[in-house]
């Protein structure tokens, strides 16, 4: 009795310790198949991402092959567009330029890397005729990174920040002679900047293009000034941004005028011509179109005052980034160049 009694005390942690194991690995399926369930139920993020790349005018576009989460992509550490989960076939084009980064991150907790891209190569960034950033300049030379040798000369003594070039408003300019095009003549073409004015209270020239009498300019005109429409501006608002497009030595009739603009403010001015007409975007936003038909001549670049001699317009501020493509761009092109230049 002793024996068996004691038999069959031994047995029991024996068997309890089997049925634990037994209850545990129950729970772990359990939990495992919930925890499937649950990240089914949520779309749970897929590193999956693969694209593919086409050259257009504008720069690189980029299209989803396989996308299986929401991604963010990044040109340059900022991002200037998504795509959500699925969207396989839909395409944004990315305004690239040489020396440039994508990067494409997963949109979930882990912010996973998917692509990581440098453009490098001319095969992969846009018409570019002439690209400045005046980050790092020094000395009298401005240099153009498009790699079509449009450099241009800093008359006066316009200081370079390590950001931008600072224009004093009195005699600082830059002027790209002996403008190197692949053509003579363009039905299309489109001019961005990025300034800041320091004061709105005098007409100033933020670029003009000039070839005998053709002639195009983004410039900055005060809201007193007689040319500016009635009703651009309101309030304490002290100056409206013109996009112009001459043939000819027309009679500036071809202005067209963004709204009324506060002085010391950043701002991105992009001015695009198709060819019939040509339209000014202020941030990102569609301000005003102009019809205009024809070609246009191209010359000589000045950046920060007229290009006539004489006639001044010294812009008093800083200009961050010029980019000149001979291409239109269309509303969408426009939003992300915006954000990339911003």
């Amino acid at each position: 009795m002793g024996y068996r009694g004691g038999g069959n005390r031994g047995l029991s942690p024996l068997v309890g310790n089997v049925l634990l194991v037994g209850v545990v690995l129950v729970v772990g399926i359990v939990l495992v198949t919930l925890s499937f369930a649950f990240l089914d139920g949520t779309g749970a993020p897929s590193a999956d991402a693969s694209f593919e790349y086409e050259q257009t005018p504008v720069g690189l576009r980029m299209t989803p092959v396989a996308l299986g989460t929401d991604v963010a992509v990044q040109l340059n550490g900022r991002t200037v567009t998504s795509f959500e989960s699925g969207a396989a076939g839909k395409s944004v084009v990315i305004p690239t330029a040489p020396g440039d980064r994508i990067v494409v991150v997963s949109q979930d907790g882990d912010r996973s890397v998917l692509v990581d891209r440098e453009i490098d190569d001319r095969e992969e960034i846009g018409q570019f005729i002439s690209y400045y950033t005046f980050e790092s300049g020094s000395g009298d030379t401005l240099v153009d990174r498009s790699g079509n040798g449009n450099d241009g000369t800093a008359n006066g003594d316009p200081r370079w920040t390590g950001q931008s070039l600072a224009f004093d408003g009195v005699d600082d300019a830059v002027s790209v002679d002996g403008f190197r095009t692949p053509v003579d003549s363009v039905d299309e073409f489109t001019i961005a900047v990025t300034y800041r004015t320091d004061d709105g209270g005098k007409k100033q020239e933020l670029v003009e293009h000039k070839s005998s009498n053709d002639n195009w300019l983004l410039e900055l005109k005060p809201c007193s000034n007689p040319q500016v429409p009635s009703g651009t501006c309101s309030g304490d608002e002290e100056y409206a941004p013109v996009f112009s497009v001459d043939q000819s030595g027309g009679s500036q009739d071809e202005q067209v005028f963004g709204g009324g603009q506060k002085a010391g403010t950043r701002r991105v001015l992009v001015g695009t011509f198709d060819g019939s007409e040509h339209t000014l975007y202020v941030d990102g936003e569609r301000e005003s179109t102009g019809d205009y038909s024809g070609e246009i001549s191209m010359g000589d670049m000045t950046i920060g005052k007229d290009i006539e001699p004489g006639n001044g317009d010294y812009l008093d501020g800083e200009i961050y980034e010029i980019r000149l493509y001979y291409t239109a761009f269309d509303a969408e092109a426009v939003r992300v160049l915006t954000d990339t230049m911003d």
